[in-house]
């Protein structure tokens, strides 16, 4: 990889790292990190694993780790040496039939439910599928449940948390960033909501914003309108943090994330979209900071307008 010449006063910012990762732009994020000195310890860990391909082992039985093994070679090929994602997920299929002992025409979505049976035989809870336009299982071991009031935009509603412990994998974003970001919670229309619960401090805004609101908008959205897509589910949960977000910059990190290019990434487009319109009602572009109440008000602005413009698209 070719590493662009920093200058000499550059200093390394963990969040323009982590924004590479949050879009997949391994080759980028390595090309970034490498040149600082001082990181050359974490840069060497990713030298390790995908480029001598020296692999992760899992504290499961050896069936399992074969099936890990596959998922690891895909988050390669995806990341570190950017096939298509279509030439991805076929290598991937691929795999996952010579594993299973399946047939290799079978459709991934049937395949990926295989490798999770293979999982649920052994008491472990699974979901397979895409996260932001990648495959890559959650595997966790251990779930509990909480009642929650949760106050949005358009009304406060009673949610069900499912608590989610002992994880073994937790997809892609979360493996090619070793550990340090990853998805926290989700919502797939069963009207819970799903946390990762060693990502939060239940007594913090992270955990009350970011989880609970973001994912609770989700799941009113999901059954209001059905259909919605990825893009549309991002952009209103990604503006209700901003509205009731008092105490960490998010716009800044909506900002990093936010990339057109990335069709099957809902969280790139979403935040592109909310870096457009904010622009748009602002008539400048987001190039210095917002008080609180501005980025508030932009928000909740936006929201009330996509609220208006869902009703049209979904009835």
């Amino acid at each position: 990889m070719k590493a662009e010449t920093l200058p000499s006063d550059q200093v390394f910012a963990h969040s323009v790292f982590l924004g590479y990762l949050s879009k997949g732009k391994l080759d980028a994020a390595m090309n970034y990190l490498r040149q600082f000195p001082q990181q050359s310890p974490l840069y060497s860990r990713y030298a390790s694993l995908f480029e001598e391909e020296s692999y992760l082992s899992y504290d499961v039985n050896a069936e399992l780790n074969e099936i890990l093994l596959v998922y690891q070679k895909y988050y390669r090929d995806a990341f570190y040496l950017r096939l298509s994602p279509e030439e991805a997920a076929r290598k991937l299929g691929g795999r996952l039939a010579d594993v299973l002992g399946a047939e290799p025409e079978l459709p991934l979505e049937r395949l990926e439910e295989q490798a999770a049976d293979a999982f649920r035989r052994q008491s472990l809870h699974v979901l397979t599928g895409r996260t932001s336009g990648w495959f890559g299982p959650y595997i966790w071991r251990d779930e509990a449940l909480r009642e929650y009031a949760v106050e949005l935009p358009e009304g406060r509603q009673n949610y069900t948390v499912k608590f989610l412990d002992g994880f073994v994998m937790k997809s892609w974003l979360d493996y090619i960033s070793f550990g340090a970001s990853g998805t926290g919670g989700w919502s797939n229309g069963d009207g819970l909501i799903h946390c990762v619960k060693s990502s939060y401090d239940l007594d913090s805004e992270n955990f009350r914003v970011s989880l609970l609101k973001h994912e609770a908008q989700h799941a009113a959205d999901l059954e209001r309108y059905p259909g919605i897509s990825s893009e549309d589910l991002e952009y209103r949960a990604k503006l209700v943090e901003l509205i009731y977000s008092r105490e960490r910059p998010l716009l800044e990190r909506f900002l990093l994330q936010a990339d057109a290019s990335l069709a099957g990434n809902g969280h790139a487009l979403a935040a592109g979209r909310i870096v457009r319109g904010f622009e748009a009602r602002l008539g400048r572009r987001l190039d210095g900071p917002l008080s609180p109440e501005e980025v508030r008000s932009v928000s909740l602005e936006l929201f009330q307008a996509s609220g208006k413009e869902l009703a049209e698209r979904y009835g």
